[in-house]
């Protein structure tokens, strides 16, 4: 077991002082998600305050933590939904006080869901890396290139179940792989 699965293992059993810890360690990271995701869109008083929020929800919700997991992921995605529920809360201020046009709202949400887009494609592309170069052809000629199985067996030597089994262990490694990352949209 690693630091991060320690801490996150004393943090479910409610230790206030590996709370503690996991602010320290884990401030910077999750105020650079924050910033990155919100498009520096965000002042930095509302970055902290985000931050702050991300770590209250930690603690609010330790016990479904996963060790195993680690704690990144989890930040990961609590930074981000963190971010959307600003944009949200700001665009029903917004329209309730009659100071901005939903032109002008709709483009926090583009730059939100662009910024998901980006990291998106930022951790499958780290995921297909993982991959053997086998597997990462038949998925990459499969999926982009929109070749069928059977061309691929042909251009492989393989058969085609045996294609279709990789596209399928590929595909069941790359959701395992966007998870622990934090993918969470998937």
């Amino acid at each position: 077991m690693n630091k991060e699965e320690r801490l996150a293992e004393k943090l479910k059993k409610s230790s206030a002082a590996a709370l503690e810890k996991i602010i320290d360690g884990y401030s910077g990271y999750v105020c650079a998600v924050i910033r990155n995701f919100s498009r520096e869109s965000l002042s930095e008083n509302d970055i902290d305050e985000l931050c702050g929020d991300v770590f209250f929800k930690l603690w609010q919700h330790r016990e479904n933590l996963d060790p195993k997991l680690g704690l990144r992921p989890y930040l990961s995605a609590a930074a981000r939904n963190a971010v959307k529920n600003r944009f949200r809360r700001n665009k029903a201020q917004m329209l309730s006080d009659g100071d901005i046009s939903e032109f002008e709202i709709a483009d926090d949400f583009e730059v939100a869901e662009q910024a998901e887009l980006n990291e998106l494609i930022s951790c499958l592309k780290e995921g297909l890396r993982e991959l053997s170069e086998r597997d990462r052809e038949i998925f990459m000629r499969f999926y982009f290139y929109g070749e069928k199985s059977a061309e691929i067996a042909a251009k492989t030597g393989l058969s085609d179940s045996s294609v279709r089994s990789a596209l399928s262990r590929t595909r069941a490694k790359l959701k395992e792989y966007l998870t622990k990352r934090g993918c969470d949209y998937v």
